[in-house]
């Protein structure tokens, strides 16, 4: 069983089909891409699965220890209890908050004791606060954002900022991460690195992974599997490499195609 299945996905806006009867899966470990021209309808495709928005048709399913659970109708807060996590194009930090306090607000739905515990300062209290900061000081090593933790994050450079607000999407201990376009804006030095975290994400925090990107260098690179929109409409799936030579994708968004 696939770790993510959509089935027949659609949402109208009025007389405008964003997305259109898409049918894809993830399976767990994965690295997929998901690519298209802009208006494509790929942000609104995230949209869906993550909860943010609620689909006019169509089933978006998740395999929970080996069950098969809708996701429709079901809120964002409930959609990341699930395992969902994503990041944005528009970086979303708390601006005023530290990088500490950013990832630990993350964790909220994850280490969570009674009102009394809390009222009282019980010994579950304290066990949260420690599960919490052994937690973030774990992820603030493996984003490299020691030095910078006590800093806010509106102060921190554009690839730092996202690096922050992946780490905080870690945070959550998710299944899947999905990524909208998280190199945008990137030099190609911060690239380089964005290139070798992601990586990470899989090998060492044992996630899936899916991504809208525009970079193309770094999606050949990176994804396993690559589905393409085109008019909120799938025209075609498979390796980078079939997608480099699909007439379809070439003409729709690769012109001259593009290469590893």
């Amino acid at each position: 069983m696939p770790l993510l299945t959509v089935t027949g996905l659609s949402k109208r806006f009025g007389g405008l089909d964003a997305v259109a009867d898409i049918d894809m899966h993830v399976d767990e470990g994965e690295l997929v891409a998901l690519i298209g021209p802009n208006g494509a309808g790929k942000t609104t495709l995230f949209n869906l699965l993550t909860g943010v928005t609620p689909p006019t048709s169509g089933t978006i399913t998740l395999d929970v220890a080996g069950q098969s659970v809708s996701l429709i109708g079901k809120p964002p807060y409930q959609v990341a209890k699930m395992g969902l996590a994503r990041t944005f194009q528009n970086i979303r930090l708390f601006a005023r908050l530290t990088v500490r306090e950013n990832i630990q607000a993350a964790m909220t739905h994850r280490y969570t004791e009674n009102f009394f515990a809390q009222i009282l300062r019980l010994p579950a209290y304290y066990r949260k606060e420690q599960l919490v900061a052994t937690w973030t000081d774990a992820l603030l090593t493996a984003f490299d954002l020691t030095d910078v933790a006590d800093l806010d994050a509106d102060n921190l450079p554009y690839g730092t900022q996202r690096r922050v607000e992946i780490a905080r999407a870690v945070a959550t201990q998710p299944k899947i991460i999905f990524l909208d376009e998280p190199a945008a804006g990137m030099n190609p030095e911060e690239t380089a690195a964005l290139t070798a975290l992601i990586r990470r994400l899989r090998s060492e925090f044992h996630l899936t992974v899916v991504l809208i990107e525009h970079d193309m260098s770094l999606v050949m690179n990176l994804a396993e599997r690559i589905y393409v929109l085109e008019h909120g409409k799938l025209i075609a799936t498979g390796t980078p490499a079939a997608i480099q030579q699909d007439e379809a994708v070439i003409a729709a968004y690769l012109g001259g195609g593009v290469h590893a």
